[in-house]
């Protein structure tokens, strides 16, 4: 593979997948990294906003309002083949009956569906393209967490290895509260909210967050019909309005 030119010897454009144990990426966080051949063809990335239509009898067209920017996905397909030895390594490996493309396979099984044993969560990975840039964040990377890992085997050797497969995965992005106020500038207290309530989340915290100050909870609370400050449910958009302060 020439990683510096970003394609390897048979014309396919490299990217690099990399694989973190928690949200807030870094070297002391890595569990592992691939660099692995894919179709061009097949990567894309959605980016959407979420427009809620006005419910007012007789409204007319254009009474859509936005509402949030809902979760950006992505879709790639690595496309493995150790049928072309480009390296001493791959070579040596063909004569045991093993394999880079079953190696591959098993590393992006682990990382990307395994459950880890200290954040008892799959591995949060950045999908990085070395010839594109696909995010506007400082690396241009997708960073989020893998759905789906769909293996398509072409040709398997006698060891029950695979040579030559292609493994489509789907990727929903997931960014730490840093990487967000960041990217879109969102921690002003005079613009209207929108985060979906997350396991160990804490109302109180992003409440902090966004007003400078705790005591805004009930408020919000109210806004969003709650019950309790600690009566969200897991999945919830929660709503935290401009406020009067």
């Amino acid at each position: 593979m020439t990683k510096s030119s970003g394609i390897n010897a048979s014309g396919l454009p490299l990217c690099k997948v990399t694989f973190y144990k928690k949200i807030e990426r870094g070297d002391g966080n890595k569990l592992g990294e691939l660099t692995l051949p894919y179709d061009p063809k097949s990567l894309n990335v959605t980016h959407q906003n979420h427009l809620v239509e006005s419910k007012i009898i007789g409204s007319e067209s254009g009474s859509a309002r936005y509402q949030k920017s809902p979760t950006s996905m992505l879709t790639i397909k690595f496309l493995l083949d150790d049928t072309i030895i480009e390296t001493p390594g791959q070579l040596g490996m063909a004569e045991t009956g093993e394999t880079e493309t079953e190696d591959s396979i098993q590393q992006l099984l682990k990382y990307g569906l395994a459950v880890q044993g200290e954040t008892h969560l799959p591995a949060f990975v950045t999908i990085m393209p070395l010839n594109m840039v696909l995010n506007h964040g400082a690396d241009g990377g997708f960073h989020g967490m893998l759905n789906d890992i769909h293996v398509i085997s072409e040709l398997v050797n006698g060891k029950g290895n695979r040579v030559k497969a292609q493994v489509v995965c789907h990727v929903s992005e997931c960014l730490s509260n840093k990487e967000i106020k960041l990217r879109t500038g969102k921690s002003s207290p005079d613009l209207t909210h929108v985060f979906q309530h997350k396991a160990g989340d804490s109302i109180i915290g992003q409440v902090t967050s966004i007003y400078g100050e705790p005591g805004y909870v009930h408020q919000v609370a109210s806004v969003n019909k709650l019950a309790s400050i600690r009566g969200a449910d897991v999945g919830a958009d929660i709503i935290y309005p401009p406020l009067e302060r």
